[in-house]
């Protein structure tokens, strides 16, 4: 894996408390922002697809169809042969 270098201006606070942790956890600071930055877009990355998906769901002619392929599910699927 290649490594880029980032500047950043943070304010003092922050930087402050992120070598206090890193100094706690024995880790170096550019591990604990790469860490940090790796979790924060993750989850953004989260955030924008279940936005996605509700945005989908939202739209009347999918949850019409949604709705049409439950009810033919359901016609056809006898509950007693699943196996739960």
């Amino acid at each position: 894996m290649g490594y880029s270098k980032l500047s950043v201006t943070i304010p003092d606070e922050i930087y402050t408390e992120m070598k206090a942790v890193a100094l706690r956890k024995k880790i170096k600071l550019s591990h604990l922002v790469a860490e940090a930055l790796s979790e924060k877009t993750r989850r953004m990355k989260e955030e924008m697809l279940l936005k996605e998906i509700n945005n989908a769901f939202g739209d009347d002619e999918v949850s019409e169809e949604q709705h049409r392929m439950a009810e033919t599910i359901s016609e056809n699927t006898d509950l007693r042969q699943l196996p739960w």
